[in-house]
């Protein structure tokens, strides 16, 4: 006991003499100077080398004696095999009376054929480990399959009776109607849902692209026969080509395709008919009024370029400055800057025909005219001024450096060839497609975001409580605020032309 307290006191002596010696000594450098004059300088890491051509695997092609092409892309990385069907026939083809026709048809697909039931389809492509499926969008009606390359020839067996010999069961098609009678329904309360198809609807007119969904309407009338009639119309061999990519032989391909497909009949190609879109010269608001909502979304853009036009990569580059990323200008300035959203982005659709720019966000309710203030800030700077120096150059590395990531798989590969063929672009499109990106200058992507993102014409949707901003909203156009069934409510003037800076009442 005597001997641990000496030892404290001995401890403490020390402690105290330490501090007194310090009390006379030079202040010590911190330990972060001391760091930083021992760390040697950090050396910036070495600019990337120049972009590489990515030769793609040939696409061998074969026409078999009905017209329809067979596309075959080799990847032996794994031993799978993905088959596309596609239908050159969507949404643009759909009767009037009948918006989603095409989409109802691509559901019913899976609903049984001839020989099957659906339930036996379906275990089937279960017991193979495989999957199948059916869609559809503007253009095209997608029947594919994804299988083990050994099983190849069965699963071509599956895809080409869906395809062909759909069953259209009165029984399955009550079934389908009512789910989809119960999606539409819930969608009508999704502001996403709204805001995109009436901004749609809005920008053009009468062109096929205004119609981006079916209604309970159409659900309802559709019928068996005109089902049938579709699918007899559109699914004809020189209105389809088949897209297969795996560990494959191109040689057994065109051998099962024209085994399974073979027999359809000829028929034509469809070519559907395009009407003139409207053309603005004024911008023109749109506020779709949703009492309650917390939120507002927020669409806007206008028509721009076809897919298969020239100036579809510098315009991408361009747009990547502006909302094509986390990292673009929308993005830093609307969220990371002013604390707006959680993210605001723009993108350029891809379509056969002239496909939209579109600015879209979803901002709390209160900031909802600072936001479109923003956005408009952001469209009106990249006409005026050309990006330049490390932002192009962190756009255009971003676009081609991810590149690669799409064709790692063979349903990748397969997802490529689907848009040679599609937008008609060359065969060697991808193989230059990253050069092509590293090529864009300043000045091209800037005058092509004069050309195609006109802010002066630009058309915006707002869905959310039209009463706390749709008044503010006349400092940017003449405003219109409808029901979410296209009643109009009210309308407010332009106050750019109105003379003062005081908000101009409803005119009904």
């Amino acid at each position: 006991m005597l001997l641990r307290f000496r030892f404290t006191i001995l401890c403490l002596s020390a402690v105290a003499l330490l501090a007194a010696c310090a009390k006379d000594s030079p202040e010590p450098e911190t330990a972060k100077d001391a760091q930083a004059e021992a760390a040697p300088e950090r050396e910036l890491p070495p600019p990337p080398a120049p972009a590489k051509d990515l030769a793609l695997p040939p696409v061998q092609i074969a026409d078999l004696d009905n017209g329809l092409q067979v596309n075959t892309i080799v990847a032996e990385q794994l031993p799978v095999v993905y088959a596309t069907l596609v239908i050159r026939s969507g949404a643009e083809s759909d009767p009037a009376k009948l918006p989603g026709l095409s989409g109802l048809v691509a559901q019913m697909l899976k609903e049984g054929t001839t020989k099957r039931s659906a339930a036996e389809i379906a275990e089937e492509i279960e017991f193979l480990g495989a999957d199948l499926w059916a869609s559809s969008d503007e253009e095209n009606t997608y029947i594919g399959v994804r299988a083990l390359a050994e099983h190849f020839e069965v699963v071509m067996g599956i895809l080409a009776e869906v395809a062909g010999k759909p069953a259209f069961n009165a029984k399955e098609l009550g079934k389908m109607k009512r789910r989809e009678l119960d999606r539409l329904s819930l969608s009508e309360r999704e502001p996403q849902y709204i805001a995109r198809r009436e901004f749609y609807r809005a920008l053009y007119g009468k062109h096929p692209y205004a119609t981006v969904d079916t209604t309970p309407q159409a659900v309802k009338r559709v019928s068996r026969q005109d089902m049938v009639r579709w699918h007899r119309t559109h699914f004809v061999g020189r209105n389809a080509f088949l897209v297969v990519a795996g560990k494959v032989d191109p040689d057994d391909v065109a051998k099962v395709a024209q085994e399974t497909l073979g027999t359809w009949a000829a028929g034509k190609r469809a070519v559907p008919n395009y009407a003139d879109p409207p053309q603005p010269t004024d911008r023109k608001i749109l506020v779709v009024d949703r009492p309650g909502s917390v939120q507002s979304v927020i669409y806007m853009g206008n028509l721009a370029l076809r897919r298969a036009e020239r100036e579809w990569i510098p315009l991408v580059v361009a747009n990547q400055v502006l909302g094509g990323s986390a990292a673009s200008r929308l993005f830093m300035d609307l969220r990371e800057k002013r604390s707006l959203t959680y993210g605001a982005y723009s993108a350029i659709a891809e379509r056969v025909d002239i496909g939209p720019f579109v600015a879209y966000s979803s901002v709390r309710t209160e900031v909802t005219t600072e936001a479109i203030g923003a956005f408009f800030e952001h469209l009106e700077l990249i006409n005026q001024k050309p990006a330049e120096g490390q932002e192009l150059t962190n756009a255009k590395r971003y676009l081609s450096d991810s590149f690669p990531l799409r064709v790692d798989t063979p349903g990748k590969l397969a997802e490529l060839v689907l848009k040679l063929r599609t937008f008609g672009l060359p065969s060697d499109y991808w193989d230059h497609y990253r050069n092509w990106i590293r090529g864009v200058s300043a000045s091209e992507a800037h005058y092509v975001a004069r050309s195609y993102i006109r802010p002066k014409e630009a058309l915006v949707v707002v869905v959310g409580q039209a009463a706390d901003f749709a008044q503010s909203l006349g400092q940017f156009g003449p405003v219109t605020v409808v029901s979410p069934d296209g009643e109009v409510k009210a309308r407010f003037k332009d106050e750019r032309t109105s003379g003062t800076g005081a908000p101009r009442g409803p005119i009904h």
